[in-house]
């Protein structure tokens, strides 16, 4: 998994940039939420990013704990500041500075999420993802996770994915995409402050992400023991064993 630097340049406004999927991501966290058992574990939040998601199930789980994994120094500020508002989430939650093959996980956890992430693995590193993910599931346990669109790597013309105004000024975010291989493609994006017409800030990044059919999803976790279950919006269940 990279090591989250790329992130950097969405950081100051992250969560305006990312506001196009929260509500399906959010939807989806909530079918999940009866088929965690935090009573097994803590729930595992992979690539937790701004901690928007880690928050959802602090809020709907009162007696939850969530290991949160995120590399980015960035993301992880943005995570530890909506976290430091809580303080009654501090025992409850740890946010630590590790990619997933980096943290020391527990022997078992109450079920876990990996959005926006997939894409970070490669096929090898997924099938230990899934590895990992089934032996620490309990009976009846779930994850979520989401697997990117186009389900095949093609051209992607530049177009806005965000627009968003606070007060006096625009956020505005620009995607496009380039096919790499049958599944890896390499996306540019720029992330725009607005005055009117006047760019006061722009940032752009870069990152080859891989876009698994979900065919090949689940067969990789049915290798494993895990069933793959499409929810909307390109969210998963990774079911484990009843």
């Amino acid at each position: 998994m990279r090591d989250g630097d790329e992130y950097a340049a969405a950081a100051s406004a992250y969560d305006l940039f990312a506001a196009a999927g929260r509500e399906a991501r959010l939807a989806a966290i909530d079918e999940l939420v009866p088929r965690l058992r935090p009573e097994a574990g803590p729930v595992l939040d992979v690539g937790a990013g701004s901690g928007v998601h880690a928050a959802r199930i602090l809020d709907l789980l009162p007696g939850a704990r969530v290991l949160a994994l995120e590399p980015s120094r960035a993301m992880r500020s943005l995570a530890l500041s909506r976290i430091a508002a809580r303080p009654d989430w501090h025992p409850r939650v740890t946010v630590r500075p590790e990619d997933f093959f980096s943290a020391s996980l527990p022997a078992r956890i109450g079920g876990a999420l990996l959005l926006g992430v997939i894409g970070h693995f490669d096929a090898g590193e997924r099938a230990a993802v899934l590895a990992e993910l089934a032996v620490r599931l309990p009976a009846g346990g779930a994850a979520l996770l989401d697997l990117p669109r186009p389900e095949r790597p093609r051209r992607i013309e530049p177009s806005a994915f965000t627009v968003a105004t606070i007060g006096e000024l625009t956020y505005r975010g620009i995607a496009e995409a380039w096919p790499v291989d049958a599944e890896v493609m390499r996306w540019r994006t720029t992330y725009l402050c607005l005055d009117g017409e006047r760019v006061l800030t722009e940032d752009t990044a870069e990152c080859d992400y891989r876009h698994p059919a979900p065919a090949v999803v689940a067969a990789e976790a049915g290798e494993v023991g895990l069933r793959l279950a499409p929810l909307a919006d390109g969210t998963h269940w990774l079911a484990g064993r009843a």
